[in-house]
């Protein structure tokens, strides 16, 4: 978006200025607040499609303009919205929507995480409740859906892959992730499928930690054999079960290591 072009920049406040004494607040908390409101104006124009990702914002006197606010208030807002990951500033180079990837929003969220050792096991709660719940709905797509086992067929392909890279690390998370994907393609459930996408990212450090454990990677491939196997027997109670004993793997393999890391260090 050029910064001349502001009236393709659609907002919905110009009949009703956006001001700090117009939402009759009064003290210090009125910028913040107006911030918050200029905050989530740029957030439903990015749901509702008015802002794309990469797309460039204009400039931060053009915004205030726009929206009849201070240039302080748009700010603030940006910045807020750059902690969470919906925009990138450029310096010198302007506000850009994000790519809008998990990867980048979860970003706050996964360093909330790393704060504690104990949300390992909350994250490995949160995924068991999830990923095991969602096994009736897979099943469920592939009776109805013919289709669906041409996904299945690409799980199956999956594996003869995965085999031939359990001493090869990175590659096997590359892998991995594409397994992953699109066992989640099978869900047909776009808020399920969000859920266990933003679990599986916000994983990614403790996966990669318990990939150190030797032997896990030919672990993982044995399990992914488990559910690929109980999607062709269409077995909703063994694909839950396989799911399960997965991230159980993961999250096993993981404490190990840390815990030999934390004798290491307490040693030193």
């Amino acid at each position: 978006m050029c910064r001349s072009s502001l009236t393709s920049f659609p907002v919905s406040l110009n009949k009703s200025p956006m001001t700090e004494s117009s939402l009759g607040l009064n003290g210090p908390i009125e910028r913040v607040s107006v911030a918050e409101h200029v905050a989530n104006h740029i957030l439903n124009l990015i749901k509702t499609g008015g802002l794309t990702s990469g797309q460039k914002l204009p400039t931060e006197r053009d915004l205030a303009t726009n929206l009849q606010v201070s240039r302080p208030t748009v700010r603030e807002a940006l910045r807020g919205l750059q902690i969470l990951g919906v925009i990138n500033i450029r310096q010198g180079g302007g506000v850009y929507v994000s790519s809008l990837k998990p990867v980048d929003l979860l970003q706050p969220l996964h360093f909330f995480l790393s704060l504690s050792g104990e949300n390992s096991a909350n994250l490995h709660e949160a995924r068991v409740i999830v990923e095991g719940g969602l096994a009736k709905h897979i099943i469920r797509t592939l009776e109805a859906d013919p289709e669906a086992q041409v996904t299945v067929k690409q799980l199956r392909d999956s594996l003869n892959r995965q085999e031939k890279l359990v001493n090869d690390p990175l590659t096997f998370r590359i892998v991995d992730m594409e397994f992953h994907r699109l066992v989640r393609s099978l869900v047909r459930n776009p808020y399920l499928d969000r859920m266990s996408l933003s679990l599986y990212t916000l994983g990614a450090e403790y996966r990669r930690i318990s990939w150190e454990s030797s032997g896990v990677l030919s672990q993982s491939y044995a399990d992914h054999i488990l559910i690929v196997e109980a999607l062709e027997r269409r077995d909703e109670e063994g694909l839950r079960q396989a799911l399960t004993k997965h991230m159980e793997t993961v999250h096993d393999s993981m404490q190990f290591n840390s815990n030999q890391k934390q004798d290491v260090s307490d040693d030193k």
